[in-house]
């Protein structure tokens, strides 16, 4: 497979992005209600014909994951012996889904993450570290590897390793680029400091963070993301990703949102109600993965908060942008009569130098306001400086409990990511 960034859709007019976007929408449709048991049931009243505008679009039912994980033998698309590769969810949020793809969905994720990658200013020949986990039916890791060897990059799969054998291979490899985690690339280079390297003259000058929102939601970079600038002297792109859409939406260069590419996803936000919402107002992600063989989908929603970015980009791109991720819409807190995103809290707590690691855990049911408790591994001395910056950042005040390291980690059990967010409040809430 040859990756050709010329053949993408995302430097078109606008009127023609729009026009193109319509007429693959109505395919799409038509294709889903062929192939899909699921879709040919839940579209069939509707076909691509009935799609004359993206206004139409609009008006098709949702896909929510409870249906997806309840239901998924019947949104499969092609007979078992096309399958290829099983990928699985890590639950974090819910039960876990299998999601099923073919060699042809596998080229496909290629293609997205080399448009990603190279939107970032990857080139071939760039030296690339993945420094996240690449085993446990982890499709992200797949997906970046895939994407940087189509785009040409020399690429090191390295996965998560102890910060001494991290260290060995930066010294030995000299990337220009790293996948990872913002919190622990910033926790390997602190460690890197007191081993008496010098990051910010290592060979890093590029570093693509996932599963972690860097920014702050006027876009500015949060503690994380700037602490990763300084510390290294690179450059921080952010990504964000989705399993069940097999596409990634990654910052370019010119570092303005998170871009949408339009041949592989249609791309709305929606409130409440369902509606779309005007551009740069919060609501509920829903996209529409297109190509997609195995497991195609019509309006899956997401789950997660954020808001579009419309226009042409500095970079030149018309295809929408989407800001940070603000929240789970299941794990947005209802405290004092308004609702906080937890991005607020998780920000502020960012910035303390003093907590080496922490974790928020909410509590409640149904009727009453949530109760919030800040797990904190930090000194007892450094609670009211805690107590203080939350007030100042996010207006809040909860309680801060101060533990350990192996205590924040059982109680995080075995997921595969860092959870920052446990929620033990009543599953009555999960349609707030």
């Amino acid at each position: 497979m040859d990756f050709n960034p010329e053949l993408s859709w995302e430097f078109w007019p606008e009127e023609k992005l729009a026009a193109r976007t319509l007429r693959a929408l109505q395919n799409h449709v038509e294709h889903v209600r062929k192939a899909s048991p699921y879709y040919a049931e839940a579209l069939a009243e509707i076909d691509g014909a009935d799609i004359r505008s993206l206004d139409d679009f609009a008006k098709l039912p949702f896909t929510d994951k409870s249906t997806l994980v309840d239901a998924a033998d019947r949104f499969m698309a092609v007979p078992p012996e096309r399958i290829t590769e099983t990928v699985v969810t890590s639950g974090s949020s819910g039960r876990p889904l299998v999601f099923s793809m073919t060699a042809g969905d596998l080229d496909r994720l290629a293609f997205n993450e080399a448009l990603s990658f190279h939107g970032a200013g990857v080139k071939p020949g760039d030296r690339a570290q993945i420094l996240v986990s690449l085993d446990r039916l982890f499709i992200a890791g797949m997906a970046y590897y895939r994407g940087l060897t189509l785009l040409g990059a020399n690429t090191a799969r390295i996965g998560v390793l102890p910060f001494d054998m991290q260290k060995h291979y930066v010294e030995l490899l000299e990337p220009d680029v790293v996948v990872c985690v913002p919190s622990f690339m910033k926790r390997l280079g602190k460690e890197l400091q007191t081993r008496g390297f010098d990051t910010r003259a290592s060979s890093i000058r590029k570093i693509v963070c996932i599963g972690e929102s860097i920014r702050r939601q006027d876009m500015s970079l949060n503690a994380v993301g700037s602490a990763l600038e300084d510390m290294f002297d690179a450059r921080v792109y952010s990504t964000y990703g989705n399993t069940e859409l097999a596409v990634a939406y990654c910052e370019c260069e010119a570092q303005s949102g998170n871009h949408a590419h339009p041949e592989l996803v249609y791309t709305e936000v929606v409130g409440d109600d369902g509606r779309p919402v005007p551009d740069g107002e919060p609501g509920e992600l829903v996209a529409t993965p297109l190509g997609v063989e195995g497991m195609p989908l019509v309006r899956y929603k997401t789950g997660d908060i954020t808001f579009k970015i419309c226009g042409t980009c500095a970079c030149g791109r018309t295809s929408c942008r989407i800001g940070p991720i603000l929240a789970r819409k299941s794990q947005m807190i209802k405290f004092k009569g308004t609702t906080l995103y937890p991005l607020t809290i998780l920000n502020a707590l960012d910035e303390l130098d003093c907590i080496d690691d922490f974790l928020v855990v909410l509590e409640g049911d149904a009727s009453l306001a949530d109760t919030v408790t800040i797990h904190a591994v930090t000194p007892p001395a450094s609670l009211q400086a805690i107590a203080d910056h939350l007030r100042a950042r996010a207006r809040v005040q909860f309680p801060v409990l101060v533990t350990n390291a192996p205590t924040i980690n059982s109680l995080r059990g075995d997921s595969r990511k860092k959870v920052k967010i446990i929620d033990k409040r009543a599953k009555t809430r999960a349609g707030r």
